[in-house]
């Protein structure tokens, strides 16, 4: 008897708190009466979209300073442009045009712009990824395009005549330093840019032409201007001087061209997938739709009772 009593007594005796097992992301439990709150929702990754889809922004420009106060050659050999801040604007305060002269051909002149009244640059805004801006000139009007450490020129109405001074001046490509002044480091950070972008503009053009699946004469038209532009890269910059060794004047226009294709990107919607929206309604219509009740069988659809068999 005297068992038995201890046995019950030392079941409803109260026993020592034990350690609990943590388990990951497991919760402590809450006092009687206190309120836990929600947890915070995630913030959205970097670069995505709530759906989970990458999200293409406007490009950024290169920063204009990367040709500021420096002089800048077409080809890194012919004429000079110098391009300095004036408050807000930008103006060239030199800029030296080589040529042929008009009435002979075979004799080279050069024409001098700037150095008495500095021409002012008027802004453009970035129509093409990097910002452009107009010479201000009657006599040469030229758009000027800049990148990296250079400036892509290109003419409206081809090359600038003058014919006071009776010279002829081809200004559109690359202007940039001279080919000789790159160092061996220099080089080999050229390498390693422009093979990035080469992988760039690659994946942007792929997305790009993804895009345009439903539309074939854009996608044609696409296609092309990317052939296009490896043809026009290469008969731009075979006469920059030692593009060969440094490869320059290719990384700068492929730079342009990723910028471009970036703003084409972020201008570009998505195309919406049309059919995969509707199976996605019908589904969930399917999901909601209850599932008729058997009908009641009818007496008479009972058989009646046959004699002999009760």
């Amino acid at each position: 008897m005297r068992a038995c009593v201890l046995v019950v007594a030392l079941a409803f005796a109260p026993w020592p708190a034990q350690a609990q097992l943590a388990l990951p992301g497991a919760v402590a439990p809450t006092a009687e009466g206190e309120v836990l709150a929600p947890p915070k929702p995630q913030a959205a990754a970097r670069g995505k979209s709530s759906s989970g889809a990458m999200t293409i922004s406007r490009p950024k420009p290169p920063a204009e300073s990367a040709v500021l106060g420096q002089t800048l050659s077409l080809n890194g050999t012919r004429g000079a442009l110098q391009i300095e801040r004036n408050g807000a604007d930008l103006r060239a305060v030199r800029l030296a045009l080589a040529g042929a002269k008009v009435s002979r051909p075979n004799q080279a002149c050069e024409v001098v712009m700037g150095e008495d009244a500095p021409i002012a640059l008027k802004p453009l805004g970035s129509p093409d990824g990097a910002s452009r801006f107009e010479l201000q000139s009657s006599a040469c009007p030229i758009l000027l395009d800049l990148l990296g450490g250079a400036v892509r020129v290109s003419t409206p109405f081809g090359a600038c005549v003058f014919l006071q001074a009776d010279c002829r001046a081809d200004v559109a490509g690359v202007w940039g330093p001279p080919g000789a002044s790159f160092s061996e480091s220099q080089i080999k950070t050229f390498e390693r840019e422009r093979a990035g972008l080469e992988k760039s503009v690659q994946a942007r053009f792929r997305t790009l032409l993804g895009r345009a699946k439903k539309d074939p004469e854009l996608a044609t038209t696409l296609v092309k201007e990317q052939a296009d532009f490896a043809a026009a890269r290469a008969r731009t910059c075979r006469d920059y001087e030692r593009e060969e060794t440094h490869g320059f004047c290719a990384l700068r226009l492929t730079e342009a061209r990723d910028l471009s294709l970036n703003l084409r990107l972020a201008e570009t919607p998505e195309p919406k997938d049309s059919k995969g929206k509707a199976e996605a309604k019908t589904e969930t219509v399917a999901k909601k739709r209850v599932a008729p009740r058997p009908a009641a069988a009818s007496p008479m659809d009972t058989p009646p009772p046959q004699p002999g068999l009760y």
